[in-house]
């Protein structure tokens, strides 16, 4: 198989020259010219290419390739012949079939919609809507957002971000009867448990704050524009965030979790940060160390394990679960 994407691009410069009609037979010398826009290219790549297409079972072109000695050129025995025709192999088929329920997921975003008549016009030529008397949804099944409230807004934060434009965002919290308004300057979009957050600077506050797009009530641009501040770095950023929130004046703390053993294969396959580290690993305990912010998103993490979890450090996390759980028992008793 060819090792990078100009392989794909000649493959089509060299089919596209051998089916032209107007100049039959391109010489060697013309399927060098023809690909010249790609760098350089010698006689040797234009015979392993010509090789390729006629005989590599996995390209599965197998061009009908011959060379005609009188006009010293190429040519195809079969003159409806391009591999722009060839079929797909049956794991392709499958492989489109599987790409496009996923991109379903998100037809409810603004930027997917315009893709959303592609993907039918695919599922429609791959005559795959049923695999063995089955849908795709019965053997493959993915998760699926509950709501896409707020999804609307993807579409104008996303060109915001690319185009620099300064906006107004009417935003109301949880509890709150009113929104609130943000001179906002948006810089970055982040999905998190299927739902969608923006993150970027209130100018009012001239702090970095994230909000929710199911909370935001309306978007309008200023007519502005903004320039980036040069020392907000996305990944660094939410380097030490445990989901969403990285609330200001708050440092990352280590974070020293011992977990029955039997939970060792699954956190060690699907790490719970980043920055985890394993401290111990043994029959009687399974102990790991994460550098986080102690974040509302943490704690249902931890609580999400209940007897198998037990915090070493810090102390103040500690006493806040057991809090926690004494007051869940309570409501047992």
């Amino acid at each position: 198989m060819p090792k990078n994407k100009n392989a794909f691009i000649r493959y089509r410069i060299i089919d596209t020259a051998l089916r032209n009609r107007q100049k039959k037979y391109p010489t060697k010398k013309d399927l060098i010219e023809a690909c010249s826009g790609l760098g350089t290219v010698s006689e040797r790549t234009i015979d392993k290419d010509l090789y390729d297409m006629k005989y590599d079972e996995e390209l599965g072109y197998f061009a009908p390739i011959e060379y005609n000695r009188k006009f010293n050129g190429y040519y195809y025995t079969d003159t409806d012949f391009s591999i722009n025709k060839i079929p797909l192999k049956q794991e392709d088929l499958y492989a489109l079939e599987f790409a496009c329920g996923l991109l379903r997921q998100f037809e409810g975003i603004g930027p997917v919609k315009q893709f959303i008549q592609s993907v039918e016009k695919i599922e429609d030529f791959i005559s795959m809507k049923r695999i063995a008397g089955e849908t795709l949804d019965d053997v493959i099944q993915t998760e699926k957002s509950l709501s896409a409230k707020g999804n609307e807004f993807l579409g104008s934060l996303l060109k915001a971000i690319k185009e620099r434009d300064e906006l107004i965002v009417h935003y109301q919290r949880f509890g709150e009867t009113m929104p609130k308004h943000y001179t906002y300057h948006p810089y970055v979009l982040k999905e998190y448990r299927n739902r969608w957050y923006v993150t970027g600077k209130d100018i009012g506050k001239k702090r970095m704050i994230t909000l929710a797009l199911e909370r935001i009530k309306e978007i309008l641009p200023t007519g502005k524009s903004f320039e980036p501040d040069a020392t907000f770095e996305a990944r660094k950023f939410f380097k030490h965030s445990f989901g969403i929130s990285v609330i200001d004046d708050f440092k990352p703390e280590k974070i020293k979790l011992r977990f029955e053993p039997s939970e060792a294969p699954y956190i060690k396959s699907q790490p719970l940060h980043e920055t985890q580290q394993i401290i111990e690993d043994s029959a009687t305990a399974f102990v790991i160390q994460l550098e986080v912010i102690p974040s509302y998103e943490l704690k249902s993490q931890i609580l999400s394990y209940g007897d198998k979890v037990h915090i070493l450090l810090p102390d103040g996390l500690q006493k806040e679960h057991v809090a926690t759980l004494k007051n869940a028992l309570k409501k047992y008793s």
